[in-house]
């Protein structure tokens, strides 16, 4: 990527095909609806299929942060998604409040 900012890719692969690609974004909760309101407006852009899962640590509850914003974006949640047990080396220290 040439300009992070802007998501400019480098020239030189831009013509390069791929079998899958992941595209990862870093948002607010309450900006999941305009994401997802923008995939919605230019997927007929695309020459491609795409699909997208949202995903956020879940409250101490069990409770899903994103869930109402999701169905607030008109979209239905499958709840059957990946969770990740922290096996492995402790890479990450919550801040406690």
């Amino acid at each position: 990527m040439t300009d992070s900012k802007t998501g400019k890719i480098r020239d030189e692969v831009l013509d390069e095909k791929v079998l899958s690609a992941i595209i990862e974004v870093k948002t607010k909760l309450e900006r999941i609806p305009e994401y997802l309101q923008t995939l919605e407006d230019i997927q007929t852009e695309l020459d491609t299929v795409f699909s997208v899962g949202v995903a956020s640590k879940c409250l101490s509850d069990g409770s899903v942060p994103h869930q109402q914003w999701v169905e607030k974006a008109g979209y239905k949640l499958s709840l059957n998604g990946k969770t990740n047990l922290g096996l492995g080396r402790p890479l990450f220290k919550e801040e406690t409040a």
